[in-house]
């Protein structure tokens, strides 16, 4: 299995990328579902916290569990949930339509096997 990174957004606070295994991306499946102004309001959140830092509002990004996080666009259910990797990078692992009140177990499950192969795989 092999590992990779791909640089999505590099601003003044954060470098966001997403991981790759065996050079697939984790998250292209997800986003190609996605309704062109979905994908706007998440790459327009994405930018956002690359330049100017995480929002303090929790309806757009929220701690969810043992350090993983979730982007969040409320009004169309859409989370990608990420975690901070170094002092100011984020990978994305993997994006939900969200149907539940709370984040469903699994999509969390599936974000912590991202990590786990990533830093795996890395070395670290």
């Amino acid at each position: 299995m092999s590992v990779s990174l791909e640089q999505l957004f590099a601003g003044e606070k954060f470098t966001v990328c997403e991981i790759k295994i065996d050079g697939l991306s984790t998250l292209r499946k997800f986003t190609e579902s996605l309704t062109k102004d979905q994908i706007a309001v998440m790459v327009s959140l994405v930018r956002h916290i690359a330049k100017n830092g995480l929002p303090h509002n929790p309806s757009r990004f929220t701690h969810e569990e043992d350090g993983i996080y979730a982007l969040k666009d409320v009004p169309q259910q859409v989370r990608i949930y990420c975690f901070f990797e170094r002092e100011r990078v984020i990978l994305l692992t993997n994006g939900v339509i969200k149907k539940k009140q709370k984040a469903d177990p699994e999509d969390l499950k599936r974000a912590k096997d991202l990590r786990r192969i990533y830093r795996q795989e890395m070395g670290e």
